[in-house]
């Protein structure tokens, strides 16, 4: 049975690949489970499959890395600024904190785009604000998943 869901998996796929010209389409992930069988003694098991989310891209900014979800950290520039942490996605809001560089912080929402500036609300040490992710060639901001 296994071999032929790898099969039938092979043969969905190159059936995309043969297509050629075609432009980009969606597609729909098939997840074949094979069944159950009376004489089966193996427990059954469970597969988590992420959700993706669509990504946001901001004319005029710098590709976003930042992950909702995941942790992030303020980049470590030549110049060592802070960067601010804001009531809302904007320089039109005030500035309700500061985050030092190497600090880290977990992304709650996002991407907003404002100005020149593609920008996520986190939560850092408890104080929920938005930061830009950077501008100008320079990240403010990274993802950070140490391993």
């Amino acid at each position: 049975m296994r071999s032929f869901v790898f099969c039938l998996l092979a043969v969905v796929l190159l059936a995309g690949c043969a297509r050629g010209g075609d432009a980009p389409t969606a597609t729909t992930l098939l997840r074949l489970t094979p069944e159950a069988t009376a004489t089966s003694t193996r427990p059954a098991t469970v597969a988590v499959y992420p959700t993706l989310t669509p990504h946001v891209f901001c004319e005029g900014t710098l590709e976003s890395f930042l992950i909702v979800g995941e942790r992030g950290r303020v980049t470590l520039t030549e110049d060592g600024k802070w960067l601010n942490l804001r009531a809302g996605p904007g320089t039109d809001f005030d500035v309700i904190g500061r985050m030092a560089p190497l600090e880290e912080f977990l992304v709650l929402d996002g991407a907003r785009c404002a100005g020149p500036y593609t920008w996520f609300q986190v939560d850092y040490d408890g104080a929920l604000g938005w930061i830009a992710e950077g501008a100008d060639g320079q990240y403010f901001a990274e993802p950070w998943l140490p391993g």
